[in-house]
């Protein structure tokens, strides 16, 4: 028997739009963002709900001065049906006015991952049974595969119904997580939180992801995701890292220091970091803000016994008056060769890490309160070497040995 086919017609847009009729896909146009492709989107995206043609009109022509509103928007409609009728679609309406309302045309057998998303999650929040909301939660999950018509992204009209959403699968994501994690059932987690992850890498999803690891005792894989979210929350969003991703490290540090190994493995596993590492070894130490913090505490807890001083100081770009650098394509510039001052300037026993956009720490072991005012001097020096002499650094510096070991228990009185 040969492959049957359907007279459904099937849209797609999350991650752009793409029709499929009778087996085979369908152009209706190739500018997708045409207006005439666009009152179709708008029509459909409104569900059983329908658009009433003021809204439709006002979305369209937002504006756009039209001496005759209702004559431009009756030849749009003629244009999307001639188009339509050139991609080989059945003749019908495909959308229709009843009352001032304009709906999807009842008569075509149309098939939507928008509508069908929208309603799994509506079933989910409806369903009794756990079992069965998992289903539709994942019924959804797998539905949503990216930004619904991206082409679109900057119109305000989609801005909305994005939000909307993405706040739905951001419910499918936290059930779906939770649910896998309450049943240890780490590896459904891990993938469900990875996916997230990777569409919006930006909502911290990697925390899901990376306890699933952990769960899974894939600890390597664990620590590599935690330190490719940390470099990108600090190099490309300028942003350190949150609680719960601080919070991850420490499990981490705490499942590794409690998981047997044999001693050539482990060898092993800090040769393969050094590698990663040996470009720096001429200068100071480059680190993730976790591991600075790390590095904090070893040098405070050997102050007493080897008296040795260590200074903490801290590095903020400002413009030549002494301000905030707004421009973030020139502040990003100046944090790069700042970075290489840095490097360039401090000794090989030394600690840094990039602290934000805009600000740098450091761990200076061995100096003083007037060395660590040459050092600053210093990199101030090769930085408006590097950057040019309008470059303008703020710092600040602080003894360890003057930072109190805890902080004080705030009093109710």
């Amino acid at each position: 028997m040969g492959e049957e086919k359907t007279n459904k017609i099937k849209i797609q847009m999350f991650g752009g739009l793409a029709i499929t009729y009778d087996g085979r896909n369908v152009s209706i146009g190739k500018n997708k963002t045409a207006k005439y492709i666009q009152l179709l989107e708008i029509v459909w995206l409104s569900g059983d709900i329908g658009i009433p043609k003021e809204q439709l009109t006002n979305i369209l022509y937002d504006r756009e001065e039209q001496s005759n509103l209702s004559n431009s928007f009756n030849n749009l409609i003629y244009q999307m049906h001639k188009q339509l009728s050139k991609s080989g679609l059945p003749e019908h309406d495909y959308i229709v006015n009843r009352d001032g309302i304009f709906f999807m045309d009842e008569e075509v057998d149309m098939d939507l991952d928008v509508v069908r998303f929208m309603r799994s999650v509506e079933n989910a929040r409806k369903a009794d049974d756990l079992s069965e909301q998992i289903a539709f939660y994942k019924d959804a999950f797998d539905e949503y595969v990216g930004e619904v018509l991206p082409e679109l992204s900057t119109q305000e009209w989609l801005i909305i119904k994005s939000v909307q959403l993405q706040k739905m699968y951001t419910e499918c994501v936290i059930t779906l997580g939770q649910y896998y994690e309450e049943k240890r059932d780490y590896e459904s987690m891990y993938r469900v939180y990875k996916r997230a992850a990777e569409l919006y890498p930006d909502e911290e999803w990697q925390v899901g992801e990376i306890n699933a690891l952990i769960g899974m005792e894939s600890f390597k894989e664990a620590y590599a995701v935690y330190d490719e979210t940390v470099r990108y929350y600090t190099d490309e969003l300028g942003i350190t890292p949150s609680s719960d991703l601080l919070a991850c490290y420490d499990k981490m540090s705490r499942q590794i220091t409690n998981t047997p190994g044999k001693i050539l493995q482990i060898r092993d596993g800090i040769l393969e970091q050094r590698d990663s590492v040996r470009r720096h070894d001429e200068g100071a130490y480059d680190c993730s803000f976790p591991s600075f913090i790390d590095a904090y505490h070893i040098l405070s807890r050997n102050m007493e016994r080897s008296g040795q001083s260590v200074y903490m100081m801290l590095l903020n770009i400002v413009d030549y008056e002494g301000k905030r650098i707004t421009n973030a394509a020139k502040l990003e510039t100046r944090a790069n060769l700042l970075q290489e001052a840095i490097s360039l300037t401090l000794r090989q026993g030394d600690t840094y890490c990039k602290y934000s956009a805009s600000q740098f720490l450091l761990l200076l072991v061995g100096t003083n309160k007037e060395s660590c005012k040459i050092v600053y001097r210093r990199i101030l020096n090769k930085f408006k070497t590097l950057a040019g002499p309008r470059t303008e650094l703020e710092y600040s510096v602080v003894s360890l040995a003057d930072l109190p070991d805890r902080l004080p228990i705030a009093s109710n009185n």
